[in-house]
């Protein structure tokens, strides 16, 4: 997973370079070797020991689940009732238990994915999300936080169910959108990544907004810095965004940064 971070998000830093930035005022501002180093590890992406606990994880629920289901048709071919009904309790108790996706599909898909073919059922999915999106109240101020999670389901499908897609960028920084406004802050993070990752060319802030994230929820300023950094090379044409990129960059790069007011990022 790290070689294929690196591969995609060299590509990434490798074009940042090449096209060079378009605000004047911000030339003098550069990534550095830590910077590339943290932006093609990824911050907050999920490692291969992770990947390989939440399958342990998962496998080890569907072998408890099958003993308590061959416990029971054991002791309902015995007559055991007492024992019957324990195991029924049991089950009853695992299969309302809280049980958590501990990766989500913007996690666990490849890094070098491409946001590049048009697939009509994948623009289907994605306008109904954005149908529901606009309806809850696009995140402006106060949501209605049940159509958003509609909105979000679908996001994560047009990922899931169309990982070629074109439209999969559009779903990864929706689906951040909506993660950073229930306060999921880790995982708005790796989707905003995730947004630049799948298209180098993407329309949206996401360099930025990963960084804002980072710096201003999750208070990793270091990572915070690489991305600010990476966000004035490749996404100028915000300009306020990139002005209050640069303060951070100089601010971060003190010993003892200050904390950052509130800001209202430009983009959708």
């Amino acid at each position: 997973m790290k070689t294929m971070v690196s591969a995609a998000l060299a590509a990434v830093v490798t074009v940042g370079f090449l096209s060079g930035c378009s605000n004047p005022r911000v030339t003098d501002v550069h990534l550095t070797d830590s910077d590339l180093a943290r932006i093609q590890q990824g911050v907050l992406m999920p490692n291969a020991r992770e990947v390989d606990y939440v399958e342990q994880l998962a496998a080890a629920r569907e072998g408890y689940k099958k003993s308590l289901l061959d416990l029971i048709a054991y002791y309902e071919s015995t007559g055991n009732a007492t024992k019957l009904r324990w195991a029924r309790t049991e089950l009853r108790t695992f299969d309302q238990a809280v049980r958590y996706n501990y990766l989500m599909p913007g996690e666990w898909l490849p890094v070098n994915l491409s946001a590049s073919e048009s697939i009509p059922e994948a623009d289907k999915l994605y306008e109904q999300g954005m149908s529901l999106y606009r309806q809850s109240g696009g995140l402006i101020i106060v949501a209605n936080e049940a159509i958003l999670r509609q909105a979000l389901q679908l996001f994560n499908q047009v990922i899931t169910n169309y990982p070629t897609s074109d439209k999969i960028d559009d779903a990864a920084y929706r689906a951040a959108r909506i993660y950073e406004y229930l306060k999921n802050y880790e995982l708005a993070a790796v989707l905003y990544q995730r947004t630049f990752q799948w298209n180098p060319e993407t329309r949206y802030p996401a360099r930025f907004r990963a960084a804002y994230v980072l710096d201003r929820r999750l208070r990793m300023r270091a990572d915070a810095l690489a991305l600010y950094r990476l966000a004035v090379e490749k996404e100028s044409m915000y300009v306020n965004n990139t002005e209050y990129a640069v303060e951070r960059i100089k601010e971060l790069s003190t010993p003892n940064p200050r904390s950052a007011p509130d800001f209202r990022i430009q983009g959708d």
